[in-house]
């Protein structure tokens, strides 16, 4: 993927293909390491998508999934992170894989790890696709690095919204910016569908 540079944030976006190829990438690290979980918790909303593929890669049969709030924005976030979505089951005794899709600063995936610890987990192991390579958290497993602002293709309404607002409040004109979503690989009727719904 290339990246593209609007405004000093540089984007890539991630098509359905690229994804899958590193959802398998990621698969086969785990695999190989020779480590076995009883239960995958997938971090809502980013990682819940695509757990689906990593339970089957894995023959992992439960998976479960907590919520954690950080991002406000492309680049804005709240103080800490917020557990909002609590662990629906018991997982004392379990060793677990906990899965994101992205782990930037490493707040969230940290708490997440406290807050499964504290839950009686007997092991933890942690996985994301895209890990950024200023991340303070280094998670055990991950498919790639990346500096860019990621966009992934089940976020399409959310990112043409956030992006044309972002636009919008540096001067761009409705053309550039639809234009500008329609370079970054949105498709043009994704643009057109979305771009004045609220």
């Amino acid at each position: 993927m290339k990246a593209l540079t609007f405004h000093d944030q540089a984007y890539e976006f991630y098509n359905w293909e690229t994804l899958g190829e590193d959802i398998f990438v990621l698969a086969k690290k785990i695999i190989e390491s020779g480590q076995k979980f009883d239960r995958i918790i997938a971090l809502a909303k980013g990682g819940l998508t695509f757990s689906r593929s990593l339970v089957d890669y894995l023959q992992v049969e439960d998976v479960s999934s907590i919520q954690i709030q950080f991002y406000t924005g492309i680049g804005t976030t709240f103080k800490t992170p917020v557990i909002t979505q609590s662990l629906p089951v018991s997982i004392k005794g379990e060793s677990i894989l906990i899965f994101d899709d992205i782990v930037d600063r490493g707040e969230t995936m940290k708490l997440a790890v406290e807050y499964l610890n504290y839950h009686g987990a007997k092991s933890i192991a942690t996985s994301t696709l895209i890990e950024k390579p200023w991340s303070q958290f280094k998670t055990d497993f991950y498919a790639r690095n990346s500096e860019a602002w990621v966009i992934y293709p089940n976020e399409i309404r959310e990112t043409i919204s956030i992006l044309r607002e972002l636009w919008e409040e540096k001067g761009d004109s409705p053309e550039e910016i639809k234009s500008n979503l329609i370079k970054l690989g949105f498709s043009k009727a994704e643009v057109e569908l979305f771009y004045d719904l609220k």
